[in-house]
């Protein structure tokens, strides 16, 4: 076995995996807080990067917690610890733990977030809404978003109980009517509203995503392209566990003891009093 795994060795891991060149300019990816040279025994994977995950990471005795999401998105003007996300950075640094960001180089990335929900799907023939010519060709790039087939026909509230199936007891937001059939379907995880022309333009009889706005819904409705808003949260969280067993088979490929775990006690935000 490998003697020491450090940050970086996980670093390394994840950019083999999902190259951090993939993710978009405007994002922020890769060691967020702590010291690459830092050993770690260790690994919490989750969505979120919030006191939620950093205390579950402490309580298990993890060096490093591997997110979807950034922690730090923007630059910090002053590391205030009475405000967010100072508050949270301080914690990590005290705890020792080290953050780690894959995000849009992860919802672009082969078996990434957008891959694992066509799979859920079972969705065939399928392409991205938008790729970037860059890395088009290379073996990890599958680009962002898909349109697909699915197995067959099925109505919306077909697919709204596969999404339930799969994504487990969401609340759901749809435009269009339930009972249509459809059977190519766009998708697009997180906040997919930016890509409702995409869809269109694609031939989508359906789109799922999360996070869609008001003026986004009428586009839709108007262009006869049936949504469902599954959220944010469950469109996204498929991908931990996934992740982290990508992590551990990298561990043990390159002969290190390191432990992956996945988060256990992150939650939606959000809470519906739907049934």
């Amino acid at each position: 076995m490998k003697d020491t795994t450090t940050v970086g060795d996980v670093i390394q891991w994840l950019d083999a995996g999902a190259p951090f060149r993939y993710a978009a300019s405007w994002d922020s990816c890769g060691l967020q807080v702590g010291d690459p040279r830092s050993a770690v025994s260790r690994v919490l994977v989750a969505l979120d990067p919030d006191s939620t995950t950093l205390e579950e990471a402490a309580r298990r005795d993890c060096q490093c917690l591997v997110t979807h999401h950034p922690l730090i998105f923007q630059p910090l003007k002053a590391l205030r610890l009475d405000e967010h996300p100072a508050a949270l950075v301080a914690f990590a640094l005290r705890r020792n733990i080290h953050v780690v960001a894959a995000h849009t180089n992860l919802d672009a990335a082969r078996e990434g977030t957008n891959d694992q929900l066509a799979r859920l799907l079972g969705l065939t023939d399928c392409r991205p809404l938008e790729s970037d010519q860059a890395w088009r060709g290379e073996d990890r790039y599958a680009g962002m978003g898909k349109t697909g087939l699915l197995e067959r026909p099925a109505t919306i509230e077909e697919l709204v109980g596969k999404l339930r199936g799969a994504l487990g007891a969401i609340a759901v937001r749809g435009v269009g009517d339930p009972g249509r059939t459809v059977r190519r379907v766009g998708l697009c995880t997180g906040s997919g509203g930016g890509f409702m022309e995409k869809v269109v333009e694609a031939g989508c009889e359906a789109y799922v995503t999360g996070d869609v706005k008001y003026h986004e819904a009428q586009r839709a409705r108007e262009a006869g392209l049936a949504v469902v808003d599954v959220g944010h949260f469950a469109s996204e969280r498929i991908v931990v566990s996934p992740l982290a067993a990508y992590l551990q088979s990298q561990a043990r490929r390159k002969g290190s003891d390191v432990e992956v775990l996945t988060a256990r006690e992150e939650t939606d935000p959000f809470w519906t009093d739907a049934p």
